[in-house]
């Protein structure tokens, strides 16, 4: 019952979800200086994952027309 479209929506709200804590986790217990960077670039890719689902949130249209034969705007 879950719709194919928000499939990727899903994929990066999970993706997103598994960085925060893994990135939290090093950043807290960060034993040296590689784990602390590993957390903040974890905390980018987060970012850079909360964007790719809004935008496939702002592209995906479930009234639109999809394909090759959708009219030019």
């Amino acid at each position: 019952c879950f719709h194919w479209l928000f499939q990727d929506i899903f994929n990066s709200v999970i993706a997103a979800l598994f960085l925060l804590v893994v990135c939290l986790f090093a950043i807290i217990v960060k034993t040296n200086k590689g784990t602390l960077a590993g957390g903040v670039l974890g905390l980018i890719l987060l970012v850079l994952c909360v964007v790719d689902a809004v935008l496939l949130c702002k592209k995906i249209s479930l009234d639109r027309p999809r394909g090759r034969n959708a009219p030019a705007r």
